[in-house]
């Protein structure tokens, strides 16, 4: 008798040993269910600093835009002929953009208008 009630206590055992690891759920991690929404003040404090970057940094768009043709492998006429032209044309776009973010981050819409509007959004 002992042996029959041992013998359906292994069974059981056994099938629940089997069946637990399907009702198992796994335990997930997400960190960005940890990071805060970013509020308005957030928002258009990042908006002046990338603003400020840009201004400051502007002028880094003709060494950058230089050492990424050269490491694209275009050839010395084009390094020394097109390169300052498209470096400076970058330069005056990040330099406008950044004082037209300077000039705009308290008036934005604080839902929509935070974006960056180049890309990179900084050019370090």
């Amino acid at each position: 008798m002992t042996k029959n009630v041992w013998a359906r206590c292994m069974i059981v055992a056994l099938l629940l040993a089997m069946v637990a690891p399907v009702v198992a759920e796994p335990l997930t991690y997400d960190p960005m269910d940890e990071v805060p929404v970013p509020t308005g003040v957030e928002k258009a404090l990042t908006k002046l600093g990338r603003g400020l970057s840009n201004i400051m940094f502007g002028w880094a768009e003709i060494p950058v835009t230089f050492d990424r043709k050269l490491k694209d492998g275009r050839p010395l006429g084009y390094l020394l002929g097109v390169v300052p032209v498209l470096g400076s044309a970058r330069m005056v776009m990040r330099m406008s953009t950044g004082v037209f973010e300077v000039v705009t981050f308290p008036f934005s819409d604080r839902d929509i208008n935070y974006g960056a509007i180049l890309e990179p959004e900084f050019i370090f």
